[in-house]
């Protein structure tokens, strides 16, 4: 059986206008994830931290299901929830990222998880034989935020929302008093991942993010290269980012799907199978 080959490298910086760095990331074998708290300061700080501390709890299970990354999520969520009261007020984080569903480290029968909660985002772009393929570019996660939902419900176009909404009112988030309602997709293995706070995506255009998620550079060269991007575009917010390659079989294509609340990796409907997003090499 082949073994997943991952290289991986993340790069945060507190960004120009930042008091501190409110950001977190998890950087372990099969988990990779990026939290940015809220609250302000310490609790900002707490928030995001204590998120990591929880999730890499997941690191000792052999296999990963969907119910276990819940679980992991609904404990940061108490957790969180505890620091936002104990210190006053409300701390929260939002979480994105990637969960290796079997830590064996084989291709078959593996998969990624990609979850979502808030604002942060992870990204995708398939392998060329050049490196990779810019035309593939896409963004795997959905923003829970006002401008998304405004956008979604029709209520305004993108351009009108951003100018109409601030980009920091999120819907969702770890910590919250609501309840939590995270997203999952199921992924294929190969590829390149771009995971990162919005200190990264809000301070270049899209178009720049692409260019430089598909350069043709290790991990830690294109991690670095676009937290100096959202420094040069602005640095109004902390800036984190984590670019995990992955050198796997993509057969004929790569294929992402949005997972029901009653679906897991191994447990995908019929009408799910029938809709798979293929992205092709």
């Amino acid at each position: 059986m082949s073994k997943i080959d991952i290289s991986s490298a993340a790069c945060s910086d507190i960004g120009l206008k930042r008091a501190d760095n409110q950001d977190s990331y998890l950087e372990v074998e099969g988990l990779y994830l990026v939290a940015d708290g809220m609250g302000g300061g310490v609790k900002g700080r707490q928030a995001s931290a204590t998120c990591m501390s929880v999730m890499e709890k997941l690191g000792n299970c052999k296999i990963r299901t969907k119910g276990e990354i819940l679980g992991c999520m609904q404990e940061a969520q108490d957790v969180v929830g505890e620091i936002g009261a104990r210190e006053g007020g409300v701390a929260g984080t939002t979480l994105s990222g990637l969960i290796l569903k079997d830590t064996d480290m084989e291709e078959e029968g593996n998969a990624w998880y990609v979850v979502n909660v808030g604002d942060s985002r992870t990204y995708h772009v398939c392998p060329s034989p050049e490196g990779f393929d810019r035309s593939t570019f896409e963004q795997i996660t959905h923003d829970h935020s006002e401008q998304q939902k405004a956008i979604d419900t029709g209520k305004y176009l993108p351009e009108q929302a951003e100018k109409l909404i601030p980009r920091n009112l999120i819907t969702q988030a770890i910590g919250s008093p609501s309840p939590l309602n995270p997203d999952f997709f199921r992924a294929d293995l190969g590829g390149r991942f771009i995971i990162c706070s919005d200190g990264i995506y809000t301070q270049m255009s899209l178009s720049k993010l692409a260019n430089l998620c598909s350069a043709s550079k290790s991990p830690k060269e294109v991690a670095h290269s676009l937290v100096e991007a959202a420094l040069d575009g602005g640095g109004s917010d902390n800036a984190t980012v984590l670019v995990v390659d992955v050198k796997a079989e993509c057969g004929g294509g790569w294929l992402v799907s949005r997972l029901s609340p009653e679906e897991d990796i191994d447990f995908i409907s019929d009408a799910t199978m029938e809709n798979l997003h293929v992205q092709r090499e």
